[in-house]
């Protein structure tokens, strides 16, 4: 499996690539730290899942570069982890095409979860979101 991880900061890509490596074999993992500097490193990959991080502090995900980057991987899974709950932009999300969302604070398990769902092609949301109202249908 190959996962592309975007997320600026550096402990947090380190950390999630020791544990994903222990729940994956033949894991295969480029790691980021925004969407513009993946851009430049992408060339001759593919993945099977780009996950996107977000800060506590970010209102949004710069959708020109997602789209962008869903457009040039249209095989490739997306979720974003985020670094707050913000269920508005997490049912945007899932409209324009992202597999998953979560939480920077779920267990880390749910992180295996959601990776396990949405390479079956469907779509995962983190509890918090399931339980809230008018959020994007599974």
């Amino acid at each position: 499996m190959k996962i592309a991880l975007i997320d600026q900061h550096p402990v947090l890509r380190s950390g999630m690539r020791i544990f994903l490596r222990e729940h994956f074999q033949n894991l295969t993992m480029l790691q980021t730290s925004c969407l513009q500097s993946f851009k430049k490193c992408e060339e001759q990959h593919t993945f099977d899942i780009i996950i996107i991080g977000m800060t506590e502090e970010a209102e949004s995900v710069d959708k020109v570069a997602l789209k962008r980057i869903m457009h040039e991987y249209p095989e490739s899974s997306f979720v974003v982890y985020a670094g707050k709950l913000q269920r508005e932009l997490a049912n945007s999300l899932l409209n324009e095409g992202v597999s998953g969302y979560l939480l920077k604070t779920n267990h880390p398990n749910e992180l295996v979860t959601c990776i396990n769902t949405v390479i079956k092609g469907d779509k995962y949301l983190c509890d918090e979101i399931k339980n809230s109202t008018n959020v994007y249908p599974l």
